[in-house]
């Protein structure tokens, strides 16, 4: 896009922007009552959604209408989020074990007794289960059979889930440390010392690990050697775990802000201010952040802008990673509760003659024409460059509508055809009457 294209695109943005104010929450498509506090995020796997709640209890629920399919039960609070891998679901829980059961039952497979309670969440891979105690250790099990494959130290508590990539673990503790460790035989590759506890679990994208600590830093870190790439300072302690889009990182802090960061130098983009602490990890999705805050709210909010979108008020705190498919969003809450509402996003098609216009969605390029877009039902500003010719067009979606824009430029291209015979034949015409004129003349 020329800048006098830009121009125009921004003063377009500015007398109309979108999302200019929040709309109502979605529907409420069902509520399932635990009776206490739900700290565990839940996780949707094909019709199903599971989660852990502080009522010592694993839940197995139908996706579309919340009904049971199975609970366990264990002797401790669920904090920790399932993971599912090979039809198999594997949990930590405060009554210091791990636990495998069947995906299809809930039936117990095996446990694993550590020396201290668990919250953090499990990570698996090629046959390994990797989890955090209260005991200070990373345990790495095998995840047939639970067996102890290894366990490294750390100097405290690892609350931190960890996260896999290239044979790496990575993962943070409250010795104040990011550890990076083999995934084969738990040996130190490297290990980064912060200012305060790591809470946080870490995010891997590319050669680039992302994570948080109490010293209010969220830091860039190299995948191969720890280095500190570039870290941001906010305003107090980050407990949230960061998530990635376009570019993008999203996380929230204790200082009442969710922020959103380029990912790749660090530099401050937006931050959207909620009224307490945002404890919960964003999930982004088809352009929209939804993340919870200790205000008992959960947030979509435009992941470019961070304008709020809409805000659902449950009566407890949101401390989970909301989970979100393309019809519902899933999330759970100190008052006891899951929640499912229900998700309901527009469609716009862009098309434009001739084809292969370039489109831009609300100042953000998106492809060339024809182009389908799922987006939130709101206001959105479409613009197209086809040649040196920009087109730009205000729509208001409602939800679950579909809407074509269609940009027209071969209309112009002929007016300006006509408009020029039109021209020319009057100048040839004046240029007759001229010389027929000169030449009367003695």
């Amino acid at each position: 896009m020329n800048a006098s294209s830009k121009f125009w695109v921004t003063l377009i943005l500015i007398t109309f922007p979108p999302l200019l104010g929040s709309q109502g929450p979605p529907e409420v498509a069902w509520a399932f009552a635990t009776n206490r506090c739900v700290t565990s995020s839940p996780v949707v796997y094909d019709s199903m959604v599971l989660f852990g709640s502080r009522n010592h209890t694993v839940y197995c629920l139908d996706a579309e209408n919340g009904e049971p399919i199975w609970e366990f039960r264990t002797q401790g609070q669920v904090d920790s989020t399932p993971r599912i891998y090979e039809d198999k679901v594997y949990v930590g829980s405060r009554d210091d074990y791990v636990y495998c059961l069947l995906l299809g039952t809930g039936e117990m497979m095996w446990s694993y007794k550590t020396e201290n309670d668990i919250a953090s969440s499990p990570a698996l891979s090629e046959g390994k289960v990797y989890i955090g105690s209260k005991d200070g250790n990373l345990y790495c099990l095998n995840a047939e059979n639970g067996k102890l494959v290894w366990r490294f130290e750390a100097g405290d508590y690892v609350f931190s889930s960890p996260a896999i990539q290239e044979e790496k673990v990575v993962f943070g503790s409250l010795d104040q440390y990011v550890y990076c460790v083999d995934a084969g035989t738990g040996t130190v590759i490297w290990k980064v010392y912060t200012g305060d506890k790591v809470y946080a679990s870490p995010l891997i994208v590319g050669n680039n690990v992302y994570i948080g600590s109490w010293d209010d830093y969220m830091y860039c870190l190299d995948l191969y050697t720890g280095e500190v790439i570039w870290k941001y300072k906010t305003g107090h302690n980050i407990y949230s775990s960061a998530a990635f889009y376009e570019g993008r990182l999203y996380f929230g802090s204790v200082d009442y802000n969710v922020y959103c960061i380029d990912a790749a130098t660090g530099k401050f983009l937006w931050r959207f201010f909620t009224q307490n602490y945002v404890t919960s990890s964003p999930t982004v999705q088809d352009d929209q952040v939804y993340v919870g805050s200790v205000d008992f709210n959960v947030y979509c909010l435009d992941y470019s802008t961070g304008k709020e979108v809409w805000r659902f008020l449950a009566e407890g705190d949101i401390e989970c990673r909301p989970a979100v498919t393309d019809t519902h969003i899933y999330f759970t809450s100190c008052d006891g509760h899951l929640y499912c509402l229900k998700r309901e996003l527009s469609t716009v098609k862009v098309v434009s003659s001739p084809e292969g216009g370039e489109v831009y969605i609300d100042g953000e390029y998106q492809g060339k024409t024809p182009l389908e877009k799922s987006l939130p039902p709101n206001d959105h500003i479409i613009t197209v460059e086809s040649g040196k010719e920009v087109k730009t067009l205000k729509i208001v979606l409602q939800r679950d509508e579909t809407e074509e824009v269609v940009f027209d430029f071969e209309k112009k291209a002929s007016l300006q055809k006509y408009v020029l015979v039109v021209l020319g034949g009057a100048a040839v015409l004046f240029l007759v009457y001229w010389v027929l004129r000169n030449r009367s003349q003695p």
